[in-house]
């Protein structure tokens, strides 16, 4: 094992005695756990050259050397290439680093390599005071931390760049494992430009629920940072309420362009939520809730629950209306009782219908305080002729009594 702070100044000499200062070490992040050393970097006659690792004949680091075969077999890097590969000193060793194991999220001072079979591999990466003092020392100082060390299987690099993801070089992608929530607690101790990177590394649906549960302010910040295709794929796939206010919060311009790019069903249930002032019942409601009519018997309502689950955020009661051309609300009925119930019942037979209602220009903090006294999970939001609009949830409701800094303002509970 060596540390690369104990590599600085090493020379390369090949059979001839020719010698140059090595610069830089390129490896191939995606080859297997511990990434390989693949190309020795140098400068030649005033150009940037890299010269391949299988030209290797000894790994010499305590002689202050790597013996290669021929440096003339070096290739001259364009600026192309230049930004391709990735670099040990250049990209890696200051980069911000997120521990999977611990969950947590550092800067690396330090990289450990280990020279095994020929081969000279990325393993662990240091964060230490250990790390720090050698960096100061320049190499002098040689004590190493094993406790300090981060195994490089469990560890993802950011670099601070968001549109360095499309080219999928270098990426574990292994925070994808990670839950949504976990994703985004880690991306409110990063900077701003990181977390948008640390998004832009996720599939799109769980990139959605991150964007959903990080806090307000840093779901702005990361989603200007998005190019505009997958700006209008968060919106579409978050969750009506939330992608309404995070739209409220962009340019008219912007949002505008955004929305018509949008599925017209999604754009149109943001717009119909845009409508209302951001501290009333409307503005915090959900739209896309379950609703069928009252007269469904527990058969149907059963496949159409198949389909709407797939789609839908708020799941844990399905409220009941006239008929499918009418919204006029007339009960709730729980998903549970519809999925034990006889198949003969209708919903009817099962619904309660002495409901309190919310009317959508009601103040968001009071109607808060209804739901969270009367223990429910959500309550229907309704028109003056009791057209069902939507529904404000408990999420919704804790949000409005809780400080704007606590984490409660991003809990999904039923959504």
């Amino acid at each position: 094992m060596v540390m690369l702070t104990q590599l600085r100044g090493l020379e390369l000499v090949d059979d001839s005695g020719r010698r140059e200062m090595l610069s830089d070490f390129e490896v191939s992040l995606l080859e297997g756990d511990y990434p390989p050393v693949t190309h020795l970097h140098f400068t030649a006659e005033g150009k940037p050259k890299r010269i391949e690792w299988t030209t290797v004949r000894a790994f010499e680091h305590k002689k202050g050397r790597i013996k290669v075969a021929d440096l003339s077999l070096g290739k001259e890097i364009d600026d192309d290439a230049q930004n391709d590969g990735i670099l040990l000193i250049r990209d890696i060793r200051d980069a911000l680093i997120i521990d999977l194991v611990n969950r947590t999220t550092t800067r690396s001072t330090d990289l450990q390599l280990d020279e095994s079979n020929g081969q000279l591999r990325l393993t662990a990466t240091d964060a230490g005071i250990g790390a720090m003092l050698r960096r100061i020392s320049r190499g002098l100082y040689k004590r190493v931390n094993k406790n300090a060390l981060s195994d490089w299987k469990y560890v993802e690099f950011l670099r601070g760049d968001p549109q360095v993801v499309t080219s999928g070089a270098g990426y574990h992608l292994r925070i994808a494992r990670l839950s949504a929530g976990e994703i985004a607690r880690l991306a409110d101790y990063i900077p701003y430009l990181h977390a948008a990177e640390l998004l832009m590394l996720l599939p799109d649906p769980k990139a959605a629920d991150v964007l959903e549960a990080m806090s307000v302010e840093r779901r702005l910040q990361v989603f200007e940072e998005l190019d505009e295709k997958v700006a209008v794929i968060m919106l579409t796939l978050m969750s009506p309420d939330l992608a309404a206010d995070l739209a409220a919060r962009l340019h008219v311009a912007e949002m505008k362009k955004y929305l018509a790019k949008m599925p017209k069903e999604q754009s149109g249930r943001i717009v119909e939520l845009l409508r209302y002032p951001e501290n009333s019942v409307g503005g915090v409601m959900i739209n896309d809730m379950i609703f069928f009519p009252a007269d469904l018997n527990v058969v149907e309502a059963r496949k159409r629950l198949q389909k709407s689950l797939k789609d839908l955020d708020f799941i844990s009661v399905v409220f009941l209306v006239e008929n499918d051309k009418s919204r006029k609300l007339l009960g709730v009925v729980a998903l549970r009782e519809i999925l034990t119930a006889d198949a003969e019942l209708k919903l009817e037979d099962l619904m309660d219908p002495y409901i309190l209602t919310l009317n959508p220009y009601d103040d968001a903090a009071h109607a808060a305080r209804r739901i969270i006294n009367n223990q429910l999970p959500a309550m229907p939001v309704t028109g003056t002729e009791g057209d069902l609009l939507g529904a404000m949830t408990v999420d919704a409701a804790l949000s409005q009594l809780v400080s704007a800094t606590s984490s409660l303002q991003t809990l999904r509970i039923f959504s």
